[in-house]
């Protein structure tokens, strides 16, 4: 429990430093993308942990990480924007920030059933399809083609 602690702080005071030290829209966007594959590491991690202690802490990073992800998409960040040279970030994100919100909400409690699946194999299987689900929630509306 103390390290899913330790590295959920480390997580929203990392996503935070992140916020304040971007200088440019392009910064922040880089940011938010090691930010992105951070969490899939993390979740890749937790689908090969040996125990549920292990699960728990690579999901709780993940949970700390997706909590902040509504604040990693600041208007002028997306698609088009001044300032902005490599993001697959659409702008529906700020033309529909409800359901943006929503999608993002539906990650975060995904992870955290799967989080609470951790002990049992076959609810934590069940768990990461629907967190694989919610990732599509946000990425089929919301993210652009991929970028060369």
């Amino acid at each position: 429990m103390k390290y899913w602690l330790a590295g959920a702080a480390v997580a929203v005071f990392a996503g935070a430093a992140w916020t304040v030290m971007a200088a440019t829209p392009q910064e922040t966007v880089d940011q938010r993308i090691a930010g992105m594959k951070g969490l899939g590491g993390n979740l890749q991690a937790a689908a090969k942990a040996v125990t549920p202690a292990e699960v728990q802490a690579k999901l709780g990073a993940a949970i700390a990480f997706a909590e902040t992800i509504p604040t990693l998409f600041p208007k002028g960040t997306g698609i088009g924007d001044k300032g902005v040279t490599k993001t697959r970030a659409l702008q529906e994100i700020w033309a529909k920030p409800a359901e943006f919100k929503a999608a993002s909400d539906a990650l975060v409690n995904a992870l955290k059933a799967a989080n609470a699946a951790a002990g049992d194999k076959a609810k934590l299987d069940a768990a990461f399809g629907e967190v694989r689900k919610s990732c599509g929630g946000c990425h089929t509306p919301f993210r652009g083609p991929e970028i060369e």
